[in-house]
């Protein structure tokens, strides 16, 4: 999943730089354990973003199998063309299915729309399970999910990966969390 897309595409279109930026930002959702973001903390230092990364248990996965938590993110950072930026994605298809060569596992779009004020972009990754286990599944399924959008000048990016077999709670979380950063970030 190319999360960091929208960042570096930012920086590419000419993020400016202003003091006083600082805007109280939500915390990840219940359950999530913060993981530490360098890039996150220079671009605050900066005053130029802000970005929370955070990890869960994927609690409803089969023991079978190895537990990739579920990472969710947000970010937020300076951009001038922000509004331009994601009405060109919102133009840009989906990228085609491929497989990793690293992991083994075929990675495809599942939809992308205009959606509250940005775009939502589903993806669902089959991955393979190799051998030595008594389990009967022969793959698993993940389900990432990205919203790009921007409000004031800045452009935002949320994402969720390694949904196990369900979209219903990533949605949920997306939902949440576009009202969040968007009412945080007006706020100033």
């Amino acid at each position: 999943m190319k999360t960091a897309l929208p960042l570096t595409l930012a920086f590419a279109l000419g993020a400016s730089c202003s003091a006083g930026m600082a805007q109280t930002m939500p915390a990840p959702p219940s359950g999530f354990e913060s993981t530490t973001n360098q890039a996150g903390a220079q671009m605050q230092a900066a005053g130029v973003g802000y970005a929370v990364e955070a990890t869960k248990a994927n609690d409803t996965m089969s023991d079978c199998f190895a537990d990739p938590k579920i990472r969710f993110a947000y970010s937020w950072i300076l951009n001038s063309m922000a509004k331009n930026y994601v009405e060109t994605l919102a133009k840009v298809p989906p990228d085609p299915a491929s497989t990793s060569p690293m992991g083994g596992y075929l990675d495809q779009p599942v939809s992308k729309e205009a959606y509250k004020g940005g775009v939502l972009e589903w993806r669902k990754q089959t991955w393979p399970v190799i051998g030595g286990h008594t389990c009967k599944d022969k793959q698993v399924v993940f389900y990432n999910v990205v919203w790009t959008g921007y409000v004031s000048g800045k452009l935002i990016g949320i994402s969720v990966d390694h949904l196990y077999n369900s979209k219903g709670q990533g949605q949920a979380w997306i939902d949440e969390y576009i009202e969040k950063v968007k009412g945080a970030l007006n706020s100033k």
